[in-house]
C-alpha cells in the first residue's frame, strides 16, 4: 500500500526552488529565482516580487506547469511541487502532519476538494504526467 505523510510544509517552501513561468516577452519557459525572472530563450529579465495569494490560487506571472483537469486547472510551481502532488495523489493512505496547529496551513491541506477526491485520481495522474513531460529535464518525444 502506498502511503503519503504530509510534511507540514506550506506552499511558499516549494517556491524556494526555481518557479517555472511563461516568459512575458516570448512563449518560452522562464525561471523565477531570487527575486528575478529570467528567460533563457529571449534573454528577457526583470525584477520579480512574489505575489503570494494561494487561497484563491492566483499567482503572477503565468505558471508554466498548468493544464486542464476535471473541469479545473491543475498547476504546479516546479518539479518539487509536481513530486509532492504525485506522491499525494497516488497514495492510498494519506496521513496528516503530526502537529494539529500546522494541519490547516500545509500545501496539501489547502488542496481543493476535487484534487483530494479518489473520483478524480486517474485524471489527475494523467494531468500530472502531461505537466511532467513539459518540465525541465523531461525526455524529448
Amino acid at each position: 500500500m502506498t502511503r503519503h505523510r504530509d510534511s507540514g510544509d506550506c506552499l511558499c517552501a516549494l517556491a524556494d526552488h526555481p518557479v517555472l513561468a511563461v516568459c512575458p516577452s516570448c512563449p518560452a519557459q522562464a525561471l523565477i529565482t531570487s527575486g528575478r525572472l529570467v528567460c533563457p530563450t529571449c534573454a528577457h529579465t526583470r525584477p520579480y516580487t512574489r505575489t503570494w495569494c494561494w487561497d484563491d490560487q492566483r499567482f503572477v506571472p503565468d505558471l508554466w506547469l498548468r493544464t486542464p483537469c476535471a473541469g479545473h486547472t491543475l498547476w504546479a510551481l516546479n518539479t518539487a511541487h509536481l513530486d509532492l502532488l504525485e506522491s499525494y495523489v497516488t497514495a492510498k493512505l494519506r496521513e496528516d502532519p503530526p502537529s494539529s496547529s500546522t494541519r490547516r496551513m500545509t500545501v496539501l491541506a489547502k488542496l481543493p476538494a476535487w484534487m483530494k477526491s479518489a473520483k478524480h485520481r486517474n485524471e489527475i495522474q494523467r494531468a500530472l504526467r502531461r505537466l511532467r513531460a513539459t518540465a525541465p529535464g523531461a525526455p524529448h518525444r
